[in-house]
């Protein structure tokens, strides 16, 4: 029986070693007293507020604004800038940027007036449920290729409904 006794201290030693070992490393940081971090933006550098809308990325939101994409993600804490969702409040930083030409979200504060279109459309046409850009260019008499260029779009087969295309 002392045998045993003996023995028990060094096998929980190792049993709670063990336990710890496995647990993952975000479990035993959490437990300490070091404050988490927070991802706040200092006010005097941010022209509004923007509510992403459905089919919104961070393009189409900096080209609304004049603003780098980049610095709307990083003012937010955003670290994948593709994902964004609807009814997310975006801090807009005083980061000016002049993007190319592309889709531009309709602007939620500010002078609330988007760009004119480019001098190089003929239509301005709004995507509805249903429509591609395949569709659309039998529409117009107009290539999708050429479509798609003059909207910056990179993948044929996305569109948003909403979107206002530039048909050229």
């Amino acid at each position: 029986m002392k045998d045993m006794l003996r023995k028990l201290p060094r096998h929980w030693i190792s049993l709670v070693l063990l336990i710890a070992s496995l647990m993952p490393a975000s479990y035993v940081l959490a437990r300490t007293d070091v404050p988490a971090p927070t991802f706040q933006s200092p006010t005097p550098g941010i022209l509004g507020q923007h509510t992403v809308q459905a089919g919104e990325n961070l393009y189409c939101i900096g080209r609304a604004y004049g603003v780098d994409p980049a610095a709307i993600a990083s003012t937010n804490g955003i670290v994948n800038p593709n994902l964004i969702y609807a009814g997310m409040v975006l801090d807009i930083p005083n980061v000016p940027k002049t993007l190319p030409a592309g889709r531009v979200c309709p602007a939620q504060f500010g002078n609330g007036a988007t760009p004119e279109p480019t001098p190089g459309c003929r239509w301005n046409h709004t995507v509805a449920p249903g429509d591609n850009l395949y569709r659309i260019s039998l529409q117009y008499g107009v290539s999708m290729y050429a479509i798609a260029d003059a909207n910056s779009i990179v993948n044929l087969n996305l569109i948003y409904v909403g979107d206002v295309l530039c048909i050229p």
